[in-house]
């Protein structure tokens, strides 16, 4: 069971980081280990936000490349030629270190991207992109980058042979690595922390923020899992790490705030199906009917499409799938694979994300890593984070320390971090073991914490319906829960996978797809 949140009441921390998604869990990380007294909070669990909700792909790069921004724009704007290339190389470098330090959390596939007779990217094009990236790799963690023909790229690989053999021309054939469980790689980071002296709050929410007269915050928390339970701390800088929340925590400070807003919100929808086996392990990138990105996915035995890229303006919280929303990305996955003829009856489950870019003259942003000083906007003593995906968390993690350095001494004495994964006993994702284990060190509070963040169960095809009960009655006793908490535990796992993800099934026994266990 974890400590009351009365524990917390009027400590002092040199940082609190609000929000817990995978640039607060690195900030965090970074943080202690630089000797900074540092809470971390946030109102849901660990990583259960727009990190859970990626498209899990530990990208390239190949976008800053886009092959629909013509070359001769970079004459008259060699600044946007700059950019384009400092962004690739730094996902390449990040995909490098992630791929290195924590192999257990991703696993690499071999991906294509259709080159069509007709299509507005030739494939000179395509060929120039992956080389410059692959100038950025590394032979540890290498592109794989070449080029084939039509045919011999439909006899080799099963799922090119779905594709418009009328239209194909060329496939581009190299490899990416996927986010096994991006959730555990935000609490892998979240206890590295707690290692480095860190104080981890989930489930905890920043009612009020008040910046005290002789310099930074006096901050009131709320205990979400005991509505009604406050307590206020204080810290000399403060961080926002909130993602899509940012704008609205800003809000929680007394008197005028800034109306300035700082992220635009990006829907993603993601569609979960089953293609034919000779499919399995493999995926493609290519551009929409409408120009943008979309994936098909390698997820165990399944494969997921998406995204969907529209502006949402309401709370993240209330974030769902829409009907006409899937039926895009069904057609979408109908054009790119005309043969299947996949119907919204093939969906096994859904999901919806909003990812925070950062504010520009775009109506849709931009997804560069901002650092805003909030001492611009009279609030003095924070940083608010925006336009970061989980691909360079590591790397904003390090850039939040380092502007914080800035802003004071820290308290305590630096630490070494560690990036590796936290080894987790028992020999499978449900074993007692292993799931006692999560209970007891690695702050669950909900049987949804436990089953989709910190064992790899509830992203199964059978989304652990069919496991809730008995993981409920496994950690009981190490949780306090009597036998009302657990039904009632396992009767809001059910309402939660339903809301949110629309299950095709809600029974059965799925097996545990490939992800670290």
């Amino acid at each position: 069971m974890r400590p009351p949140l009365s524990e917390l009441d009027g400590r002092s921390f040199d940082v609190i980081v609000v929000g817990g998604g995978a640039v607060g869990a690195s900030a965090t990380q970074h943080l202690a280990a630089a000797g900074h007294r540092t809470l971390v909070v946030d109102k849901g669990d660990f990583g259960s936000g727009t990190s859970s909700r990626s498209s899990r792909l530990l990208y390239s790069g190949l976008a800053y490349f886009s092959p629909d921004y013509a070359l001769w724009r970079f004459a008259y704007r060699p600044r946007d030629l700059f950019q384009r290339v400092r962004m690739a190389k730094l996902a390449m470098e990040c995909r490098t270190e992630l791929a290195s330090t924590m192999p257990e959390r991703v696993s690499r596939h071999t991906f294509f991207f259709p080159v069509y007779e007709d299509g507005e990217y030739p494939g000179w094009k395509v060929d120039l992109g992956y080389r410059a990236l692959g100038l950025f790799g590394s032979a540890e963690v290498p592109l794989n980058y070449r080029r084939l023909p039509a045919v011999q790229a439909a006899a080799q690989f099963g799922l090119v042979g779905l594709m418009d053999s009328k239209r194909l021309s060329s496939v581009a054939v190299f490899d990416e690595y996927q986010y096994q469980w991006a959730e555990r790689i935000c609490l892998d980071t979240m206890l590295d922390a707690e290692l480095c002296g860190a104080t981890l709050r989930n489930h905890t929410a920043v009612t009020r923020l008040e910046p005290m007269a002789g310099g930074g915050w006096r901050v009131t928390l709320e205990d979400n899992a005991d509505p009604g339970t406050f307590v206020t701390v204080e810290a000399r800088t403060l961080v926002n790490a909130a993602g899509p929340w940012a704008d609205r925590l800003l809000r929680r400070t007394p008197g005028p705030t800034t109306d300035r807003k700082h992220l635009v919100g990006i829907k993603g929808v993601n569609l979960v199906v089953k293609l034919p086996d000779a499919c399995r392990g493999t995926g493609f990138e290519m551009i929409s009917s409408i120009g943008q990105p979309f994936y098909c996915m390698p997820w165990g035995d399944h494969h997921f499409f998406g995204p969907t890229e529209t502006i949402f303006e309401d709370d993240p919280d209330s974030v769902r799938v829409l009907p006409e929303e899937a039926d895009f990305i069904i057609a979408e996955a109908n054009r790119a694979l005309p043969s299947l003829g996949l119907t919204t009856k093939d969906i096994v489950y859904r999901w919806a994300g909003v990812r925070p870019r950062t504010t520009s003259e775009k109506a849709s942003g931009v997804k560069s890593l901002t650092i805003h000083d909030m001492a611009e906007e009279g609030m003095p003593g924070m940083l608010t984070v925006t336009g970061c995906p989980i691909m360079t968390h590591r790397h904003a993690g390090r850039a939040i320390a380092a502007r914080v350095a800035g802003m004071g001494q820290p308290g305590g004495n630096p630490t070494p971090l560690s990036y590796a994964a936290k080894p987790a006993p028992g020999e499978g994702p449900l074993s007692a073991e292993r799931l006692r284990h999560a209970a007891a060190q690695e702050h669950v509070e909900t049987l949804i914490d436990l089953l989709f963040r910190r064992v790899p169960v509830g992203w199964t095809p059978g989304m652990g319906l069919a496991e809730a009960r008995q993981a409920a009655e496994t950690v009981a006793d190490v949780l306090g829960w009597d036998e009302a908490r657990i039904a009632s535990e396992v009767e809001r796992y059910h309402r939660f996978v339903a809301s949110h993800f629309e299950p095709r099934a809600f029974a059965g026994n799925a097996a545990t797809p490939e992800v670290a266990a």
